[in-house]
């Protein structure tokens, strides 16, 4: 398993201030594998934390973590069969909370999923449309923003394609640069109403603040 030089700067509570610290990259492990190494290091007693994929433990634990890793390697299998389509999601910018969280959930669902070099979430093509839906009920259920709902949604929607439209004739118009403009602490502070993807409603949010 490969080593990284530097361990995750929120591990700091693994060990004591003066121990040193191993951090394992198992990118390419399966979640249901992660999930079960974290299993046996917790039984065992050994101190550890999470980065996403990459594990950090005290270098004096070393030997015991080695066997922990060939065990759970043993018994998870490979993440994705070999040759099989994938799709990768950048989930770079997620603390590593979420990317354990998110994981969990994947492991939980079935998904065989793993995370490259790059932190990239790599999953099969054919589980696509499985995980953005998971990726849309997780991202909602992070999001302790209010929900706009029913008339209040629909209005604000009206008003948003009635404005874009404006743009997409005149990127100069300025009834409709205006009218987007006075609309951004909503966008922004509201959650996506229902049936709207997260993302493109933030991006939407993200756009109408730059103008």
């Amino acid at each position: 398993v490969a080593l990284v030089s530097e361990p995750p700067a929120d591990a700091a509570e693994v060990g004591a201030l003066d121990e040193d610290q191993l951090a394992y990259e198992l990118h390419e492990w399966a979640g249901e594998s992660r999930r079960i190494l974290d299993q046996d290091l917790t039984a065992a007693g050994i101190a550890h934390a999470w980065q996403g994929a990459t594990l950090v433990v005290r270098t004096a634990d070393e030997e015991t973590v080695d066997r922990a890793i060939e065990g759970a390697e043993d018994v998870g299998g490979p993440a994705i069969e070999p040759g099989a389509e994938t799709v990768a999601y950048g989930v770079d910018g997620w603390a590593a909370d979420e990317q354990s969280a998110f994981s969990d959930l994947l492991v939980r669902l079935g998904v065989p999923h793993e995370f490259d070099a790059e932190g990239d979430l790599v999953v099969r093509a054919a589980d696509e449309d499985a995980v953005e839906a998971a990726l849309d009920a997780f991202e909602a259920g992070a999001d302790d923003r209010p929900e706009l709902e029913g008339l209040d949604a629909n209005g604000l929607l009206s008003e948003v394609f009635v404005a874009c439209d404006r743009l997409r004739r005149d990127a100069r118009d300025l009834a409709g640069i205006e009218r987007l403009a006075d609309l951004v602490p909503v966008l922004v502070g509201h959650r996506p109403p229902f049936g709207i993807d997260g993302r493109m409603w933030n991006a939407l949010g993200e756009r109408a603040t730059a103008l």
